[in-house]
């Protein structure tokens, strides 16, 4: 059985956010060592970049309904900026939190239509936070960074072809 979410459909989906929004000039997903070769190569960094970088599932709900909450993160940041640069700090910090909420919005208003799939009806407005990004790494990361829940319906039934002993769960 195909679940609802996952981690790759996540992925996937940061990446085309990041790929349609006219600001945002680059994409890297949770790997510290990918984000570690990107500011190691020669081309560095293109900023802003979206660093899709928290992705944790929690069950909840009831024996007639269970429910795989996700919680996740994303940062707007802007690499190459110097440690006495404070109104280029303030700048990044400023451009970030704009196009977070930019990305923020349009994840809201993607989960209300139904074609958006898993994402219908399961993006937790009231959840989202946000918090300034400062100094991280050594390419001097300023922006923002962006936390919010998805809540989606996990049904847990077991899929007899993957266990051995499977039929005994499943007729």
């Amino acid at each position: 059985m195909a679940r609802v979410l996952s981690f790759q459909k996540v992925d996937d989906f940061f990446r085309e956010l990041a790929t349609k929004h006219v600001d945002i000039k680059d994409y890297c997903g949770t790997s510290l060592q990918k984000l570690a070769d990107m500011m190691a190569s020669v081309n560095g960094i293109n900023s802003p970049i979206l660093v899709f970088f928290k992705y944790v599932g929690k069950l909840s709900g009831n024996d007639q309904r269970t429910f795989n909450n996700r919680s996740l993160a994303f940062s707007i940041v802007y690499s190459g900026i110097k440690a006495d640069d404070y109104d280029g700090q303030n700048l990044a910090k400023t451009n970030a939190e704009e196009i977070g909420l930019e990305v923020l919005s349009r994840i809201n208003v993607f989960s209300k239509m139904p074609e958006s799939g898993w994402l219908y009806k399961n993006f937790e407005k009231d959840t989202a936070t946000y918090t300034e990004v400062e100094a991280e790494g050594v390419d001097g990361f300023w922006g923002q960074e962006f936390h919010f829940e998805l809540k989606t319906l996990e049904p847990l039934i077991l899929t007899h072809s993957k266990w051995s002993d499977g039929d005994i769960f499943c007729s």
